[in-house]
């Protein structure tokens, strides 16, 4: 299969987007022939990485729009100048974009773990915890600069906001949560608690470093020109596709039919 066939872009009031709000599963792009690319429920955590500009913060927004139509709870931490403020208000969601209050959102939502019923791999995305990770390496220093400038007394081998992320990746999947984080500049999570390992689903752009690092088994595929050409890699598959293109506004009015949720906390 060649890119050649995909569509040079995917936007929801083109008759191309049918499966938009009619599939079991998030609506991520076109395939060749447009068919539909879909994230399943079951699919563990989701790591969206491309270089700067990619479209990972696309991706993201339309991915998070979607959870919330399904009436997953659904949280974004976003460091990056407030990306998804578009989702500020909206009842089921909250945007957190400062790094003491990710940091305690963080460790309580690790430690409810305990006490949290689990979760059957089989439940939809509508009873699940979606949470959305803006630039995930990004995220990770700054907590760990929070904890450094916070707690300089201490002598932890790392900070506890990102211990908690690193046991919501490692054991959140069984209590309902889903991870979906982005990644650029070639910048992804190695060695460590973020290990990529983690997210058995990737969403990649182009890039030689990066293929080798997140796809291993396959062979780098030829840069591409068009924005929004990304490749779902799950197993021994890497399906490329156009990915789906909601503007600011349009993922705010699509997430607005959503069931009320969780407070909100928009960017300052």
């Amino acid at each position: 299969m060649t890119t050649t066939t995909l569509r040079n872009s995917v936007r929801p009031g083109d008759r191309s987007a049918p499966a938009l709000l009619t599939n079991s599963g998030l609506l991520i792009g076109l395939a060749a022939d447009d068919r539909p690319v879909t994230l399943p429920h079951d699919g563990g955590h989701v790591l969206v990485a491309a270089g700067s500009g990619g479209g990972t913060t696309t991706v993201l927004r339309s991915l998070a729009a979607q959870a919330l139509v399904s009436g997953a709870r659904t949280d974004i931490l976003d460091l990056s100048h407030c990306e998804h403020s578009w989702a500020d208000a909206l009842p089921g969601a909250r945007h957190l974009h400062d790094a003491a209050a990710i940091h305690d959102y963080l460790l309580i939502a690790a430690a409810d773990l305990n006490s949290a019923p689990r979760v059957a791999p089989a439940t939809g995305w509508g009873a699940r915890r979606v949470l959305i990770v803006e630039e995930l390496s990004r995220l990770a220093d700054a907590l760990r600069g929070y904890w450094i400038e916070t707690r300089p007394e201490t002598q932890l081998q790392e900070a506890p906001g990102v211990e908690a992320l690193a046991l919501l990746l490692a054991s959140g999947r069984a209590y309902g949560w889903t991870v979906i984080a982005g990644d650029t500049g070639g910048t992804v999570p190695g060695p460590g608690p973020l290990h990529h390992r983690h997210f058995p689903t990737r969403v990649l752009g182009y890039g030689r470093r990066l293929w080798l690092q997140l796809a291993p088994g396959h062979d780098a595929p030829p840069y591409s020109h068009v924005t929004g050409r990304f490749h779902l890699v799950a197993g021994n598959t890497a399906t490329p596709f156009q990915a789906l293109y909601l503007t600011e506004a349009q993922a705010t009015t699509l997430a607005s039919t959503s069931a009320p949720g969780t407070e909100q906390q928009g960017c300052a």
